[in-house]
């Protein structure tokens, strides 16, 4: 009887949840702690690929800092150990994302 590693089994779950589309993200996700390490990677969420494209929200701007300094080495490593093709990896702080609330969510004034 042929034994397979909890962990391949749990992987190729969450593969087969998230479907073709999500691929890429899952993959990356996969492979980002061990590629930016885990203090770094818990100032981080991934937030989507498009267009061969990664967005990043980061914490603050330090954090940001460093990690433009390092993007072309980031997508290399992607490429190495999530076997994802990225052209780009856009970052921006969380704190701009959350702020921002849809129209619908506004209150309108009485008048």
């Amino acid at each position: 009887m042929k034994f397979n590693k909890a962990g391949n089994v749990i992987r190729s779950l969450v593969y087969r949840i998230a479907g073709s589309e999500y691929q890429d993200i899952v993959a990356v996700s996969f492979c980002w702690k061990r590629i930016l390490g885990r203090l770094l990677s818990e100032r981080t969420e991934l937030i989507k690929i498009e267009k061969n494209v990664l967005f990043v929200a980061v914490n603050n701007n330090v954090w940001m800092q460093e990690l433009l300094l390092a993007k072309h080495d980031l997508i290399r490593q992607i490429k190495q150990q999530g076997d994802v093709e990225l052209t780009d990896i856009v970052f921006f702080l969380k704190d701009q994302v959350e702020n921002q609330q849809p129209n619908y969510l506004k209150r309108k004034r009485k008048k």
